[in-house]
């Protein structure tokens, strides 16, 4: 299964998208399906990131797409496996683990949002539960 003509309809390169990135004009960042199906490669003249569809996942990293400016296409390589595993150790006779980069920023200020979030919410109810006691405690 390839990358729907739907999907590829809304996919724009992250780069030429984002903030002090964003390249000019009405609708920035297309990108175009090469090395049959398996590359994503931004159409802006000045950009040339690629990206790849791991397992028909489009990995739509900027780093990603910084990795193989450089690469002609015809050189790009097979896109590989989304997830690779890492050989098991003598010392460890679990299965193999599957290893995810987390070295994205995006996801690291998506984790903090959600933490502060959660703290709010238990210090907006522990307020709530001292305001009710203390209404309790008027009371008598």
């Amino acid at each position: 299964m390839a990358v729907s003509k739907d999907l590829l309809d809304i996919l724009r390169c992250p780069y030429c998208v984002s903030g002090e990135t964003r390249k000019a004009g009405d609708d920035p960042g297309r990108l175009k399906l090469v090395c049959d199906g398996k590359w994503l490669v931004c159409q802006e003249p000045d950009c040339q990131r690629k990206y790849p569809i791991k397992e028909d996942i489009p990995v739509m990293l900027i780093d990603q797409g910084d990795k193989w400016m450089n690469t002609a296409i015809e050189d790009l390589p097979e896109p590989g496996k989304l997830v690779e595993e890492r050989p098991m150790s003598a010392s460890s006779p679990s299965a193999p683990v599957a290893t995810v980069p987390t070295t994205d920023p995006m996801i690291l200020v998506g984790v903090g949002v959600a933490i502060l979030a959660v703290l709010a919410l238990v210090g907006w109810l522990m307020m709530r539960r001292s305001e009710e006691s203390c209404a309790e405690c008027d009371q008598d």
